[in-house]
């Protein structure tokens, strides 16, 4: 009985085991070594492998773990300088404000002093006060403006609370609705409680019950008003911002339900950044930095844990379109050990160990830094469906199919936290 019991259990799982192997073999066999994650390394030789696996795709998504994730931050600005010098990237779009940053940028005195004042004054400071992140802003970005190839920024976010919106965004969606003489702004409420209810999106406004009361009208009038625009308005940079308003607000509205309130914010980051890539630079090459956790695909059939396929990330929203999917390349990041620690906290906490048998065990610990590309994996294994754990939606362990939640993935074997700059 034992051995027949045992030769059942190995029925049922050495198919998984032996489809496991599968993806351990390719990736031992085409791991690409990478040199260095410094942005002072300007012989970008070993990142070709990348740009091969790139190909002529004109959207790069860079994730990364958490925000605190200083290694990361290095390593993406080196790759931010070889796409845009040799892969012609010329947009950066930020997990940032859609408004703010999109309308500002072409504002900004593109001086070095201009720039960081802009992007510290309309980014989330975990990004400017990053001590790894510094070399972006104030060198390499306001650098391009002195040659004929600037890099623009944009943001593709719904949520704002930021220097530019908080300053701009009532007027602008007033300007935008009367030049469109949309009926309502002709209303009472329209002057009562619209526009003075836009005032306040500078934060968040989920404490009170009078606030919760006001963003509920907001929400039902922004509805009223995005009717009377009509279909034909579904491209204006207008729309969208009022669009990305209302949901800020329903998110607001949510933010006790972490899927209900995920949902909405990453649905309207999908929008945006396919406005931004179909209308706004509908012939440029974009690279999108944002949390792996916005830009991961196929959440929904491929994260094992339920909580996670609950969540449809905004790399899965956007890869629905298949014409999109087929530009975009979406690039993962994953450490063996180290430490995070946002730069604008003082604590730190430590990158969770891998699982036994976990992609990170697959790697040679002597390895600093390496590149695998699962879109050729893919294309090579059209039905493989198993899952295993990597560390590649947060610094924690997770299940899931990685070679259809990633195109590839950028090893980096010490996660180093976030240092901290201040604003001066």
């Amino acid at each position: 009985m034992n051995k027949y019991l045992c030769f059942l259990l190995l029925l049922v799982v050495s198919p998984s085991g032996y489809a496991q192997q599968k993806v351990k073999d390719y990736v031992q066999k085409n791991l690409a070594l990478l040199r260095s994650i410094s942005p002072d390394e300007v012989d970008f030789s070993d990142l070709e492998a990348i740009g091969a696996a790139v190909g002529d795709a004109r959207i790069v998504m860079l994730g990364e773990q958490t925000h605190g994730d200083g290694s990361t931050m290095q390593a993406k600005t080196r790759l931010v300088k070889y796409l845009h010098e040799r892969k012609g990237f010329d947009v950066l779009a930020f997990e940032g404000d859609f408004f703010g940053l999109t309308a500002g940028w072409g504002q900004v005195q593109k001086s070095p002093a201009g720039v960081k004042s802009f992007l510290w004054r309309n980014l989330h400071n975990v990004w400017p006060a990053c001590a790894q992140f510094a070399d972006l802003l104030n060198v390499y970005l306001p650098g391009t403006y002195l040659t004929q190839n600037p890099l623009e920024v944009c943001g593709f976010d719904n949520q704002v609370g930021y220097a530019y919106s908080n300053a701009l965004l009532k007027d602008s969606i007033d300007q935008y609705l009367r030049r469109r003489q949309i009926a309502y702004t002709n209303s009472e409420g329209y002057t009562r409680k619209f526009l003075p209810t836009l005032s306040k999106f500078k934060g968040r406004f989920w404490e009170g019950d009078e606030n919760v009361a006001g963003l509920q009208r907001f929400v039902a009038a922004a509805d009223t008003v995005l009717a009377q625009l009509g279909p034909g308005a579904f491209h204006d940079f207008g729309y969208l911002t009022l669009e990305s308003a209302r949901s800020f607000a329903q998110q607001s509205l949510a933010h006790g339900n972490k899927v209900v309130s995920s949902n909405l914010r990453d649905a309207q980051m999908a929008k945006n950044l396919k406005w931004l890539a179909t209308h706004k630079y509908p012939n440029r090459k974009i690279i999108v930095w944002a949390a792996s956790g916005h830009i991961i695909k196929n959440t929904d059939t491929a994260m094992k844990d339920k909580s996670d396929a609950a969540i449809t990330c905004m790399g899965t929203w956007f890869a629905r379109n298949s014409a999109l999917e087929r530009q975009t390349y979406v690039l993962g990041f994953t450490s063996l050990q180290g430490a995070w620690k946002f730069a604008t906290s003082a604590k730190g906490y430590s990158v969770q160990r891998p699982r036994k048998g976990a992609f990170e065990t697959w790697i040679d610990p002597s390895l600093a830094y390496g590149f695998v590309d699962f879109r050729r994996f893919r294309g090579e294994n059209p039905g493989f469906r198993e899952v295993f754990s990597m560390k590649g939606h947060g610094p924690n362990n997770k299940l899931a199919n990685w070679t259809n939640v990633f195109d590839g993935v950028f090893y980096i074997r010490d996660m180093e936290p976030c240092g901290t700059v201040r604003y001066n």
